[in-house]
């Protein structure tokens, strides 16, 4: 009789409270007793964060709701610290517990033993045969949304879309007759809703997340008894019939939560990244022409305007674009943890059960390992460049929560600048580049558009 995964208890499961009190001993701005420092941390934490760590230094508190005080944590050091978590002390699970009831307990949200149990089940589908499955099934994708890019283009309501559309397709295995408009919808309500305060009533903020929420979830719940026992390559259907040494398999609510975590960490991140990186090639022609020179080359090579697996390596300057395009705009400015007991850092202890945050913009911006960290230079990723302090760079983690998606990621990326840079010209819209919210991820606060021309 075939089982399921049974949950693995954590550390992290029955934290004792603590009070504001306990951590007075270590320095931090002061804030306003309702908002904390709120105002200031938003709408883009790095400047607020920068600031501080000038004058407090790598470990300062802040306030956040009736300024509950949180610490951060700054610096190579800090990353480390957390991210490696040698010892278990932090727990990414109570970290994002903001998110829990709107994203369910996704990878990204188990610990320890748990979380290696699921993650363990999981790394098979982002191997490289299942990933060379995967580019050959969003090619023709890209192909159709790039055939509209004419004129001025939102470029992040279209990498949107292009993201989702691979996201549901390839990852969900969706058949391309289903109409993906009401996911969409769904998936922007839930995400625009994400910091909303916890007010339940119909008609809140809330409320119409938790809606969409459970209207993506019946979708999912609806397909998952098709996928039993089949062959099928979609991620989808290797995570049903996946299972472990013991013959054990993920259970329907542990699929459908792990199908959550990464519809939204393709769709949004991704469209985020791909709408920063176009309009970044606009303002900087000279890249573009570089960007554009190297794809060029590889078409000459192979004769296809379809970039194959074998070939993702041959645009390393692509490779470098889209690094930079991480160290300006992050797609997540904050990256949260919880202590699951006390630990000492540069000789501060900190209790157990304090909400900990990572700034990966804080290292990004350190003029110490990034020099003139304000001017885009893809050339500080070029092989033969200076290397970064370890742990300054981490838009997509380290450690055990690095992020399952990357490889799959820096993959789509190349694909879509292939196909876009052999067949369009870049040009931008404005001179300076578009105001943006920097949570609960970096995103444009109005139109980003682009002007597109077809390569004579």
């Amino acid at each position: 009789m075939q089982t399921t995964l049974e949950a693995i208890p954590v550390s992290s499961d029955d934290l004792p409270a603590r009070s504001n009190q306990a951590l007075n001993h270590i320095p931090g701005p002061k804030g306003d007793w309702f908002t904390g420092n709120a105002k200031a941390l938003l709408p883009n934490p790095g400047p607020f964060v920068r600031a501080q760590r000038a004058q407090y230094g790598d470990c300062f508190t802040f306030g956040l709701f009736r300024n509950h005080r949180a610490v951060m944590l700054v610096g190579p050091e800090a990353n480390e610290t957390v991210l490696l978590d040698k010892h278990n002390n932090f727990s990414s699970r109570m970290g994002w517990e903001v998110l829990l009831e709107l994203f369910g307990r996704n990878v990204l949200v188990r610990d320890f033993a748990d979380h290696r149990q699921h993650r363990r089940l999981m790394t098979h589908v982002f191997k490289p045969d299942a990933l060379a499955h995967y580019l050959n099934q969003m090619n023709p994708i890209i192909t159709t949304a790039l055939s509209s890019y004419e004129g001025e283009v939102d470029v992040y309501a279209e990498t949107k879309k292009m993201a989702l559309d691979i996201a549901v397709r390839v990852f969900a295995g969706i058949n391309a007759s289903v109409d993906i408009e009401s996911w969409n919808q769904d998936l922007n309500t839930v995400l625009s809703n994400a910091m909303a305060h916890r007010i339940r009533f119909p008609g809140t903020r809330y409320y119409k997340g938790l809606r969409a929420r459970d209207r993506l979830r019946n979708r999912l719940s609806e397909e998952i008894s098709g996928r039993r026992e089949t062959c099928d390559q979609d991620l989808f259907s290797q995570l049903v019939n996946q299972v472990n040494d013991d013959g054990a398999k993920l259970s329907d609510t542990d699929v459908i939560d792990h199908m959550f975590g990464m519809l939204f960490g393709a769709h949004d991140t991704t469209a985020s990244s791909l709408a920063m990186i176009f309009t970044l090639l606009s303002h900087y022609p000279k890249w573009q022409t570089e960007l554009r020179s190297e794809c060029e080359a590889l078409y000459r090579r192979t004769g296809s305007t379809h970039l194959s697996y074998q070939d993702i390596e041959d645009l390393p300057t692509v490779d470098w674009v889209f690094k930079e395009a991480l160290r300006l705009y992050s797609p997540l400015q904050l990256i949260p943890r919880r202590s699951v007991r006390s630990f000492d850092f540069q000789g501060l202890t900190i209790p157990e059960n304090t909400a900990i945050y990572l700034v990966p913009q804080a290292t990004h911006f350190d003029s110490r390992h990034f020099p003139n960290p304000e001017k885009f230079d893809p050339t500080r990723f070029a092989p033969d460049s200076e290397k970064p302090a370890s742990f300054s760079f981490i838009p997509f983690g380290r450690g055990s929560h690095m992020c399952l998606g990357m490889h799959f990621a820096y993959m789509e990326v190349r694909a879509v600048l292939y196909q876009l840079l052999l067949s369009r010209n870049l040009e931008p819209t404005q001179p300076v580049m578009p105001d943006l919210e920097y949570l609960p991820i970096v995103r444009p606060t109005k139109q980003m558009n682009v002007r597109f021309s077809q390569i004579a």
